[in-house]
């Protein structure tokens, strides 16, 4: 793994200006970011936790993308290694890792508070403020775990963890386990825990999975060859 604490964490004065400021140090900020470099834009990332890609470093030890490497890069920095490949938790943390090191990234700068002043944005980091002309907002839409309300009305015996603190199936008591949730989370977790367990998945509605792989290629290949993958939102087949 490589030294996280080689990211610039840049020590400023009580108050700080800058033309755009990112919060949230994730993929999606990174991506951000090297995008404000071309540009040639005075600018700031700043990310709550003491390391990058914090997000990935908390998931569970045999977490796999489900899209082969060379649908997994950022912008500017090709995943390296075989492309067809699909990438290990710690695989995608080293190349977060080294992509932020090439961008003005801030860690254990959390922001306390967020508020417009006249034509700019006011921002309280832990102890200092900073000012901005523009804010970006990239923390992320899944960081707070859904627990359903009755789960508080279930026998104490049952044993409830979320995708979020699951590590490995050594962590699950022996006997019949249920995975709640038909996501890709839910079926690599069913799936590892299916070789120790007795594995029940529960499913809200009932799914078409497609294949991985179709006539030998990837589904991502074959999604790419017929323009799935480059889709906005708001288009027909994005919006369908």
């Amino acid at each position: 793994m490589h030294d996280h604490n080689r990211i610039s964490e840049v020590r400023v004065s009580s108050t700080s200006h800058y033309e755009v400021v990112v919060i949230g140090g994730g993929q999606a900020g990174l991506a951000i970011g090297h995008y404000l470099t071309q540009q040639g834009r005075h600018f700031t990332i700043l990310e709550a936790a003491d390391a990058p890609a914090a997000a990935w470093r908390a998931r569970w030890d045999s977490l796999r993308l489900f899209t082969p490497a060379r649908y997994d890069s950022l912008p500017g920095k090709p995943f390296p290694g075989d492309p067809g490949r699909h990438p290990t938790r710690d695989e995608v943390v080293a190349y977060l890792t080294d992509y932020a090191r090439e961008l003005p990234v801030e860690l254990s700068s959390r922001v306390r508070a967020l508020r417009r002043d006249g034509d700019r944005y006011a921002l309280h980091v832990d102890g200092r403020n900073i000012t901005a002309d523009q804010v970006v907002i990239a923390t992320g839409p899944f960081q707070t775990p859904r627990t359903p309300p009755f789960a508080s009305q279930l026998d104490p015996r049952v044993v409830q963890v979320q995708s979020t603190d699951y590590r490995n199936p050594s962590l699950i008591p022996a006997g019949r386990v249920v995975v709640v949730g038909g996501g890709n989370t839910g079926y690599q977790i069913a799936e590892e825990l299916s070789a120790t367990h007795e594995v029940h998945l529960s499913v809200g509605t009932r799914q078409k999975p497609l294949p991985q792989r179709l006539l030998g290629r990837d589904i991502f290949a074959w999604l790419d060859a017929v323009g799935a993958l480059s889709k906005t939102a708001d288009s027909r087949w994005g919006a369908g």
